[in-house]
């Protein structure tokens, strides 16, 4: 634990928040790679042929049938490969795969690739053009408006419509934040910028968002997906928290940027300066709670979780209507509210009862924002209470499935991780603590010498793809410890010697 507490505390950052680029992806890679093929002249063909490089030495994310079209496809347009984009599937008109399948249908027609789909191109073009007005009239997530204009942009030039293509050129430029990129997303930012090469070429905002793709490509040639320095921050806070040596010298700080980064209307966004989301929003009324900043933000915190409540008593992740609720976001605002109560009148129970009931209708574990059924055991079973029927019959499956090294994984049968072991000893702890022993051997012999732990992608965005933080797994991994710690654990651990020069 100390090796990990120095490790946490190096990377926290002035203003008191940790905020670290996930691993590189194909997704982005080959979407901003793409983007930059499309500068006049040629001037960012060094850009362009590095993220080639990147992507054609890396493999597409095979965990989903749709995780691996994305990126599979994403890579035949930057890199040139030809074949049959097939968009025939049903589930990907699925509310959380739809917008994701207009992205790839545009793109794939944009870059010449043959397309088999289930509604025509011009389908296409009506569908995205109906979603264009109303996101025009409807709340929407600003990045995801920017993405749906671009696409629009595309659309209606191959069909010739060029007052269309001013129109939402016009849009799309006055959609911008100062100095935002796009609103910090590389995805909204590269459609933007392909859009804009057909809109609005060598327009102050064009030169502004080619400024930022070439920036932000990293040294390897890849891009990155959005940081999250207030959902990470309110990770590191709720499993480092009562660590003497993290209280010591990064509590304070963290907690002081928590308050700080609350919004106007009352809810935390996932990384500063974009809207109120509800997952976050829970997630950090749970790292303040029984703090002096949790008192202070706490009545602006409540009154915004009633205002957003849906008339069946549920919570969306993003406030907008298309979105649905999912057991992940409910539970952590259930939890949330559970930490104050006595403190509002929000109703509760009705979603309480519609946790349970997805649980039991799905017949597994399983969370929107991150996979495997260990997060969603640990932080779904938290809300329905250590009592409830469903959550005790989860914990029992979750410790049986303990693998041989004391480990667990994120599925059945799959290898071990410190996420995973970490996750699964908060929620097992009471029930099995016969289990807890050697799923803390296997965290202290996996741990690496400079406090860290191998990480693997854990985390939904944009779903189905996974992304990979290092916040996260340290987070998921001490949290575990310190679920058996804060019990009084009587365990003598077995520390092996770093290798001499390792450390």
């Amino acid at each position: 634990m100390g090796l990990a507490v120095e490790h946490c505390v190096s990377l926290q950052r002035p203003d008191g928040s940790w905020e670290v680029a996930p691993d590189g992806r194909i997704f982005e890679t080959a979407l901003a790679g793409y983007a930059l093929a499309h500068t006049p002249g040629g001037l960012d063909r060094r850009a362009v042929a590095r993220a080639r490089a990147w992507v054609e030495s890396a493999a597409p994310q095979g965990h989903h049938p749709v995780s691996f079209l994305l990126e599979d496809t994403l890579r035949r347009i930057v890199c040139g490969g030809g074949g049959v984009v097939d968009l025939t599937a049903p589930e990907l008109d699925a509310p959380v795969l739809a917008s994701r399948t207009m992205l790839l249908h545009t793109l794939a027609l944009h870059a010449g690739l043959e397309v088999r789909a289930r509604r025509s191109e011009d389908e296409l073009r009506d569908l995205v053009a109906r979603e264009y007005e109303r996101c025009t009239q409807a709340k929407h997530k600003q990045w995801s408006k920017v993405e749906l204009i671009a696409l629009h942009i595309l659309l209606q030039a191959r069909a010739g419509r060029q007052t269309a293509v001013e129109a939402a050129g016009f849009d799309l430029v006055h959609v911008q934040a100062p100095r935002s990129g796009f609103f910090f997303n590389p995805i909204s930012t590269a459609l933007a910028y392909i859009a804009l090469c057909i809109a609005a070429p060598t327009s102050d905002p064009w030169f502004v968002l080619r400024s930022q793709l070439v920036e932000h490509q990293q040294a390897d040639g890849s891009w990155r997906f959005c940081t999250s320095d207030v959902w990470d921050t309110s990770l590191i806070v709720r499993a480092f928290s009562g660590l003497p040596a993290f209280v010591a010298t990064a509590m304070q700080p963290a907690l002081d940027f928590l308050q700080a980064t609350q919004n106007v209307d009352g809810g935390w966004p996932f990384r500063s300066g974009v809207e109120s989301d509800n997952d976050t929003t829970g997630a950090v009324m749970l790292a303040l709670r029984g703090t002096l900043q949790g008192e202070r933000t706490k009545d602006r915190a409540l009154a915004y979780l009633a205002r957003v409540q849906m008339d069946n008593g549920l919570w969306r992740t993003w406030q907008f209507r298309d979105d649905p609720p999912v057991e992940d976001v409910v539970a952590h605002v259930l939890s949330a509210l559970d930490a104050y109560r006595g403190r509002h009148r929000i109703a509760v129970e009705a979603a309480r009862r519609w946790l349970a009931a997805e649980v039991e209708r799905r017949g597994v574990w399983a969370a929107s924002w991150y996979r495997g059924e260990p997060y969603a055991v640990a932080e779904i079973g938290r809300a329905l209470g250590p009592d409830h029927p469903l959550a005790r019959a989860g914990v029992d499956a979750l410790a049986a499935r303990q693998n041989e090294d004391g480990g667990w994984s994120p599925e059945a049968g799959g290898a071990s991780t410190a996420s995973a072991t970490g996750l699964a000893l908060q929620a097992i702890v009471d029930r099995h603590p016969a289990r807890v022993d050697r799923a803390l051997q296997y965290l202290t012999e996996t741990q690496r010498a400079d406090g860290t732990w191998p990480g693997h992608p854990d985390m939904f965005g944009p779903r189905p793809l996974l992304s990979h933080f290092t916040t996260h797994t340290q987070a998921f991994a001490v949290g575990g410890i310190r679920a058996a710690l804060r019990r009084n654990w009587p365990w003598q651990p077995c520390i092996a010697a770093v290798p001499e020069g390792a450390a």
